[in-house]
């Protein structure tokens, strides 16, 4: 048994680490390999689930679960409510079963783990960054008109960019051969491709975590202020000398205020990017206010947001029609109120957890990303912050105390 136990935890793991780059079919392999995993070692008797905090984590996400199942009763696109409830399984047992398996797997495996997700992770990056500038003027011309960068391997640019952040995360946190040397120059690779590909949600996430951080490093003494406006000054100068002098990160901030100089009545905004999602922000407080304490069903939410959109003072194509991108207004909009402070439960337990800088990074960033994107609606999203979140908990939770406190 415990040597099937060990080809699973392996094998699952590896295939997460390698899919989330391009692959749903090795994400969903992997997955269901920690799900028997974490079965067949409740079966055997090893029930700890490693602490308290990690139950009611957990638990959040079962009734968020159990809540888009009761759905069912009042979702008009029932098809739809089959695909989310497919997509989210993982919600019932992934975050367990990660602290379960990276608690158990050896420190030579967490190491070939995590050296296998850099791989992916560099290898897509690099190959769209070379791709890019091998011809410039296409590169550019895609992301003008499409406002999307074409990554190789077909993973959307906005979840590749927010797994580049919690590779950022895991590389100084996580074991890893090559040292410190390995990890800066790993470091690095990440930012040219963040940077070269002008990666807006990951800059902004990452950026936004930094600023974060700075500010709660100086309000724990006054004298730090000084310090902290000086770190600030000079990423705002930074900041501005890449955009001056990165092309497609000057595109991309040239479309961004051409996109708010179109958020007015009247004018057609089909082909923006930024102002549709506000525009579809007030779709959905519209929605929400019709429907405030179980909403309209999460499986209906695109169905009622374009319902409401053509009452919006804007000229907009239906086939073009999106939803906000923003986690919490979707779970406000497709679970109401119910289902958004279940939601917010779990920030308030994920942030008592005391584990350090780390800890409190990975949830501001996170909490970033999910402004801007509702990561938790695809299997990607769904797989990288559950299992990120249960692996990172287990590497802090080893240095400060023992694994059931």
């Amino acid at each position: 048994m415990q040597a099937l136990l060990s080809f699973i935890r392996g094998a699952g793991l590896c295939m997460i680490a390698v899919g989330l780059a391009f692959s749903h079919s090795l994400i969903s392999i992997g997955v269901g390999l920690l799900g028997v995993y974490g079965l067949l070692r409740f079966y055997i008797g090893e029930k700890e689930w490693g602490s308290r905090s990690v139950w009611l984590m957990s638990a959040v996400f079962i009734c968020l679960y159990v809540l888009q199942a009761i759905s069912w009763f009042y979702t008009a696109d029932k098809s739809q409510w089959w695909v989310e409830m497919r997509v989210k399984l993982p919600f019932v047992f992934l975050l367990p079963a990660a602290v379960w398996v990276w608690w158990d797997a050896s420190f030579s495996m967490r190491k070939v783990v995590h050296g296998f997700f850099h791989l992916a992770l560099m290898g897509v990056g690099m190959a769209t960054l070379w791709r890019f500038m091998l011809d410039p003027a296409w590169a550019l011309e895609e992301i003008y008109r499409g406002r999307y960068v074409p990554m190789v391997g077909g993973i959307s640019h906005i979840y590749y960019a927010g797994l580049v952040g919690m590779g950022l995360f895991f590389l100084w946190q996580l074991p890893l051969w090559g040292g410190r040397v390995l990890k800066a120059a790993i470091g690095l690779v990440y930012l040219i491709i963040l940077h070269g590909l002008a990666l807006r949600t990951g800059l902004a996430a990452l950026y936004g975590t930094a600023l974060v951080l700075v500010i709660l490093w100086a309000i724990q003494r006054p004298r730090r202020w000084l310090w902290a406006a000086a770190i600030i000054g000079i990423g705002v100068v930074g900041l501005n000398f890449l955009i001056c002098k990165l092309p497609p990160l000057r595109q991309r901030w040239e479309n961004m205020r051409v996109d708010l100089k179109h958020y007015k009545p009247g004018i057609d905004i089909t082909h923006t990017s930024l102002t549709r999602r506000l525009a579809a922000i007030e779709a959905s407080w519209r929605v929400f206010r019709k429907n405030p304490w179980l909403g309209v069903g999460i499986a209906d939410n695109q169905q009622a947001v374009a319902a409401e959109i053509p009452n919006l003072p804007y000229r907009w194509e239906k086939q073009f029609y999106i939803l906000p991108h923003n986690q919490f207004i979707e779970y406000g909009i497709g679970l109401g109120l119910i289902g958004l402070g279940v939601f917010v439960l779990f920030w308030i337990v994920a942030f008592r957890e005391r584990l350090g800088w780390g800890w409190i990074g990975w949830l501001v960033y996170w909490l970033i990303l999910l402004q801007a994107e509702a990561f938790l609606e695809r299997q990607v999203g769904v797989t990288a912050f559950l299992w990120g979140s249960g692996v990172l908990w287990v590497e802090l939770k080893r240095r400060c105390c023992s694994f059931g406190a």
